[in-house]
């Protein structure tokens, strides 16, 4: 671990013990009572507002919930301004009814909340691939106590099947992970999204009008910190090697872009699904995602045994209704013979365990389940 890294977490324990404890202690003195028609949106990871969490936001404004979005990027912000970022979200964190995340949130797992203020836990990925949370070592190793998420009222997972693993990597009883669906994919089903989509690449990519489009959107390896890309290299020798009716769109997630800045577009992953034909990944959850589609998959991961042996999965690779390779030629081969297609049935089967919740009215009976708790 690098000294940099070393500090980071340093500051990260300083204020998860000491200082945003005390913050949420004089906000809650100078609230002592639940406002409960507020509802609030967290995200550390975005300067927009993240789409894992823009349904459950304008379901709740119909509701009649007063509706306050805190989203920044802290990877961005200098001490000084994270911690006024933090000092505001605490006023509102100790008053609202409802709390929604998408992913990690330092600020809300610091503090014991009080028992009127609801957590829910949309997350940010469908399914269970790569191992996360207390399962991977790297993805919460700067806290060492066991009860980093007990704050978590519920976590909202794409199916049943996905119940006892988060429940697991989390460390919550399964009661709390209830199979309601992923907000966000209720978009897919929408005939006028997946039109916008397509009206939105065209305009921006009209050098892909008429051809083949190869989504290639891989994860990062390591930590989010220190994100890295693994198939960079094999990607560049395929784009010369294709064919030209085929045309592709490297697409990194959000945080390896910061280090790399080698995508082709700025539109987000998930409304570039609709205009893909084929999509190449490695260990990325789009996989589920893109499942929903019913287009083809090719997994790419010339890394899968060490990576298998490093990080570990949830299922094994042959479940996943996509072909896997390790290899740049043979990944070119498949492509340019088509040879990529997989079993109607296998496909189905794979939706039907990991994605049953999603089927375009996840966000209501997110919401609904919420409007039931005590």
């Amino acid at each position: 671990m690098d000294v940099r890294r070393k500090v980071r977490q340093w500051i990260k324990t300083i204020m998860r013990r000491l200082l945003l404890p005390a913050l949420y202690r004089i906000s809650c003195a100078m609230a002592p009572r639940i406002q409960e028609d507020l509802v609030l949106f967290a995200d550390a990871r975005h300067k927009e507002f993240p789409e894992d969490m823009r349904l459950v936001s304008a379901q709740m404004r119909q509701e009649g919930f007063q509706v306050v979005s805190w989203n920044h990027d802290f990877s961005e912000l200098g001490f000084g301004e994270s911690l006024r970022a933090m000092l505001g979200f605490m006023g509102y964190y100790a008053r609202a009814r409802y709390v929604f995340l998408c992913d990690y949130y330092l600020p809300v797992v610091s503090v014991r909340k009080r028992k009127g203020t609801k957590v829910i836990q949309l997350w940010h990925a469908c399914g269970a691939y790569k191992k996360f949370g207390y399962d991977a070592k790297d993805d919460v190793g700067y806290v060492k106590s066991q009860d980093m998420f007990q704050n978590f009222d519920l976590v909202a997972v794409s199916a049943e099947r996905c119940r006892d693993i988060y429940a697991n990597a989390f460390h919550l009883p399964k009661e709390r992970v209830q199979a309601l669906g992923v907000s966000r994919t209720d978009l897919y089903f929408s005939n006028s999204y997946r039109k916008q989509c397509r009206e939105e690449f065209f305009a921006l990519h009209p050098e892909a009008e008429g051809k083949k489009i190869l989504l290639w959107a891989p994860t990062f390896r390591q930590n989010a910190s220190e994100a890295k890309i693994v198939g960079i290299e094999e990607m560049e020798w395929l784009s010369r090697k294709l064919p030209p009716e085929w045309h592709i769109v490297k697409k990194l997630h959000p945080h390896a872009e910061k280090a790399y800045g080698l995508s082709d577009s700025k539109i987000p992953t998930e409304r570039l699904y609709e205009v893909a034909d084929v999509l190449v990944t490695d260990y990325s959850s789009v996989v589920f995602d893109f499942a929903l589609t019913g287009k083809p998959m090719i997994l790419f991961a010339p890394d899968y045994r060490e990576y298998g042996q490093k990080r570990g999965f949830y299922l094994e690779l042959k479940e996943l209704p996509a072909r896997l390779v390790t290899e740049p030629e043979e990944l070119l081969r498949l492509v340019v013979s088509g040879d990529y297609q997989i079993p109607k049935e296998q496909y189905q089967e794979f939706v039907n365990r990991h994605l049953a919740m999603c089927d375009g009215k996840a966000t209501e009976r997110i919401v609904r389940y919420c409007m039931r708790m005590e």
